[in-house]
């Protein structure tokens, strides 16, 4: 199996480079770095455009290069160009082509150490059929691995094989397991009743959120050791996110909705929010993964 990084043609990205390489030495898979031109033969474009092509071409080969300049060089890479009517279905296709077990890419500009979803992103992240890895910008790590895999746990029908997902993960990486839930003040008829209730009130909320991951850690049964259970709480969910310890080989593990398509990632709006304010790199799985994980191989 094989790592596919999305690598942009219009600017460096070394945070993107820096999480293939996490990823690549904690599950001992090769990297391949694939830059997405648009196929010329598209409507308005003719065949034959020779000028174009050769523009392509150079754009490519630009790309490729900084992209050989910036990788890590204790991981096994190879580089590659694929032409596709949009970019997120031509990186798609690559990660087919080459069995790719995930697709990786970066944030958009925005703040340092958050993800900002682009609209790349944001398609392979309603729609990939199998796992995809964002960066938060500015992403660093020399020689580092994974050390822990955060699942956020939101209940519903998913929430068992979400689990098995993550533990599956974790086992790949030798990595610890946590599960993680949030608890975000975000009605103001609710945090009106919490100011005058005081404690007794959110002790109970807390309590209740906590039985998420509890019951799917109890109900899954995947870990070698009951996994650390944290709650993030908050105003806003930057509050919550930050609320929970973080540290340079955490990797955060979304899953989809239940209302999503089958077999594709597909996130609801709270996975959407947890994407936007989290401070460590992140992993969508597809509701298919996360029933019958299948996320190393020989």
């Amino acid at each position: 199996m094989t790592i596919l990084v999305g690598y942009p043609t219009n600017r460096r990205a070394k945070a993107l480079l820096s999480l293939a390489g996490m990823l690549a030495r904690s599950s001992g898979e090769d990297v391949v770095v694939c830059t997405v031109i648009r196929d010329p033969r598209v409507a308005g474009i003719g065949r034959e455009d020779t000028g174009f092509r050769a523009y392509a071409d150079g754009l490519a080969d630009s790309a490729l290069a900084r992209a050989g300049e910036d990788m890590p060089k204790d991981v096994s890479v190879q580089f590659t160009r694929i032409d596709s009517r949009s970019i997120p279905s031509g990186l798609v296709q690559a990660a087919q082509r080459c069995g790719a077990s995930i697709i990786v890419v970066g944030s958009a500009m925005g703040r340092i150490e958050n993800i900002t979803v682009s609209s790349i992103a944001d398609r392979l992240l309603h729609s990939s059929p199998m796992p995809v890895a964002v960066a938060t910008r500015g992403f660093r790590t020399v020689s580092g691995k994974v050390t822990r895999v955060t699942l956020a746990c939101a209940g519903g029908e998913q929430i068992r094989g979400q689990l098995a997902a993550a533990a599956a993960l974790a086992a790949q990486y030798g990595a610890e397991l946590r599960l993680a839930s949030f608890a975000v003040h975000l009605s103001p008829p609710e945090a009106l009743r919490l100011h005058l209730e005081g404690p007794t009130v959110l002790g109970e909320w807390t309590k209740d959120i906590r039985t998420v991951p509890a019951d799917a850690a109890s109900a899954g049964a995947v870990a070698r050791q009951a996994p650390e259970i944290v709650i993030g709480q908050g105003e806003d969910w930057e509050e919550a996110l930050s609320d929970i310890e973080w540290g340079p080989g955490d990797l955060m593990v979304i899953g989809s909705s239940d209302a999503g398509p089958i077999s594709r990632v597909f996130l609801g709006s709270r996975a959407a929010k947890i994407l936007r304010h989290t401070l460590v790199p992140v992993m969508a799985i597809p509701r298919i993964t996360a029933q019958e994980p299948e996320l190393a191989r020989d």
